[in-house]
């Protein structure tokens, strides 16, 4: 194995370790509280090697967002690889919730961390909004929109992270299967009806 490949494989597990430090930290503490020198402590790394990485632990906490954002996208598309918006929506729609469901519980105690702070919220807000906003721009591409992506991004995003915040509270009386099928009914209406579609 070449030198640039031993660096890369050091590179992966020292954000890797990283990450893992800061959600295992928060799950136990309020993030206003935690430093860099705790987060270096919990993942075994020094500092200078903190920040080869990160500028500051705001940044780590954004790459720990896009992990569980891409940790989403890859549950999807291994569970429906062929199932896209453009080809239906509707299944669409509902194959990426149940993959942001099966994340969220799988981090149930870091997520239920994440309600805090108030800048943490909208580090959460906007990750899912941008995902939201770029999935109605494909949706709009096939299927022009009767209102502003951005308008509709807002809204599905607060009814999103709304939907999870009940379902990790409710469980297991609601369970997965029971959420699903209503929002399936929810999401059948809404792509049937005037208010979303021009």
């Amino acid at each position: 194995m070449d030198n640039t490949k031993k660096q890369d494989i050091r590179i992966v597990k020292t954000r890797r370790d990283l990450r893992a430090a800061l959600m295992h930290l928060m799950e136990k503490n309020n993030f206003d509280k935690i430093n860099v020198n705790e987060i270096c402590r919990e993942a075994l790394v020094n500092r200078m090697t903190f920040y080869k990485h990160y500028d500051d632990k705001y940044d780590l906490l954004n790459d720990v967002l896009l992990e569980i954002k891409e940790n989403i996208v890859r549950r999807m598309e291994t569970a429906h690889p062929q199932v896209t918006i453009e080809s239906d929506a509707l299944q669409f729609t509902l194959n990426l919730l149940e993959a942001l469901i099966d994340e969220c519980w799988e981090r149930r105690a870091f997520i239920g961390a994440l309600n805090n702070n108030e800048l943490v919220i909208t580090m959460v807000s906007t990750t899912i909004e941008k995902s939201i906003n770029q999935l109605l721009t494909e949706l709009n591409a096939q299927r022009p929109l009767r209102y502003s992506i951005e308008a509709q991004a807002a809204a599905l995003t607060g009814a999103a992270s709304f939907l999870v915040r009940y379902w990790l509270k409710h469980q297991p009386t609601q369970t997965k299967q029971l959420l699903l099928s209503d929002t399936k009914a929810f999401f059948q209406d809404l792509y049937q009806s005037k208010m979303m579609f021009a």
